[in-house]
């Protein structure tokens, strides 16, 4: 038996975007809408001609008004519309080797073709987070399938992200939707043992899409002397003192939670964490300080939480980056290496590029670019799309 879906029209012309890839599809392109349609109930969209276009959820409340999740007219959006795009995802994913990483990004909302839904694997525990009202409404649907093709041992919704309160949705506690998850899961990434809190850890416990920067780093690390910003748990900075020589790293956080987490992850690894510093402050009071004090490091890692949620802050996040490179700078000796990140969406590439080279004419040094990276495999990004990235990292070499 077919289902019917209340039916958008769009205005003239507005579906080629859509055509193209583009997964959105805002308020000022629907010509017609049923407004009485529930928040997050699904919708067909029709071209100004009649001609169906694509299948999606609704939030008349939002400037985003529709979300796509199929173009296909016979597909439905049930259990096996979800297996089918969690097996697609898996399969994109079966390139990384489980004995060396076993935690990885599973779905990433548009970039895996489910708008709304992320899911992040730690070994045998998935965390979800539901950022949209549509995604909401199908949430028992994409539990069910992911129960199925995953075979976790536990799902955890952490619906406490900010986004949800643009779609009308509420800040919720964590929650168990399937099986059971533990306060702590031990986790692989690239050989190196981390412990993730999935209940309260930042974002779902791990900082999973800069993996490989932290792989990429340990060649720089070598029998360096290396700074690490805002070190969270100590992914970087355990990456850097398990170089190929011996190395002394100096990590630096605010929480003090996460930098004596940063510390067990030296000792889970082998390393003896009194051969390095730990340091709980403020970055920026401590890099002032370091910078009076003449200090000098070979590496230098800054890897801020985003400084512009939108582009309202883009100006104010510009600023902010370009002192706390500067500061970076000032502590990093002539020939080092700095790895500088944002994961501001409101910040592209070529805003980090300038930040980082206005921020070394200001003192007088000349910089190299020796790498860039922006998305792991398991977080693709939709090129139709590319407002919906936002991490950027790049390698310099600072004279």
């Amino acid at each position: 038996m077919s289902v019917r879906y209340p039916t958008a029209s769009l205005k003239p012309h507005r579906e080629e975007s859509l055509l193209n890839g583009h997964l959105w599809i805002f308020s000022g392109a629907l010509q017609q809408a049923p407004h009485w349609v529930e928040t997050g109930g699904l919708i067909d969209v029709k071209s100004a001609t009649g001609q169906f276009v694509a299948r999606g959820y609704y939030n008349a409340q939002t400037d985003i008004a529709i979300r796509i999740l199929t173009r296909d007219p016979e597909e439905l959006i049930d259990t096996e519309f979800f297996r089918r795009r969690i097996r697609k995802a898996l399969a994109l994913r079966s390139v990384l080797d489980p004995e060396l990483t076993n935690a990885y990004r599973l779905l990433n909302s548009e970039g895996d073709e489910l708008p709304g839904l992320i899911v992040d694997r730690y070994a045998d525990i998935l965390v979800a987070q539901i950022h949209t009202a549509g995604m909401a409404q199908l949430a028992p649907l994409a539990i069910e399938a992911l129960t199925q093709e995953t075979q976790a041992e536990g799902i955890l919704l952490r619906n406490d992200s900010q986004a949800r309160r643009r779609e009308g949705l509420p800040i919720e506690k964590p929650e168990v939707a399937a099986g059971a998850v533990p306060a702590h899961v031990a986790i692989r990434e690239n050989g190196i043992q981390f412990i993730v809190d999935p209940w309260l850890g930042q974002k779902t416990g791990f900082f999973l899409d800069q993996r490989d920067k932290r792989e990429a780093l340990r060649k720089y690390a070598a029998g360096k002397r290396v700074l690490n910003c805002f070190c969270y748990t100590g992914g970087f900075s355990v990456s850097a003192a398990l170089s190929s020589q011996p190395t002394h790293v100096t990590s630096v956080d605010v929480s003090a939670p996460a930098v004596a987490a940063a510390r067990e992850h030296f000792g889970l690894n082998g390393l003896d964490p009194e051969r390095h510093e730990f340091l709980i402050a403020d970055v920026f009071d401590y890099l002032q300080t370091a910078a009076e004090n003449a200090e000098q490091f070979d590496v230098v890692v800054l890897d801020p939480p985003a400084f512009a949620k939108g582009q309202q802050a883009r100006n104010q996040a510009l600023k902010g980056y370009r002192r706390l490179n500067a500061l970076g700078m000032q502590v990093l000796r002539p020939g080092g290496i700095l790895l500088t990140c944002s994961c501001s969406g409101a910040i592209g590439l070529d805003d980090l590029l300038g930040v980082i080279s206005l921020s070394a004419q200001r003192q007088g040094r000349s910089i190299q670019l020796l790498e860039q990276y922006t998305y792991s495999l398991d977080h693709p990004v939709n090129l139709a799309m590319p407002e919906t990235g936002y991490l950027k990292a790049v390698f310099c070499r600072v004279e």
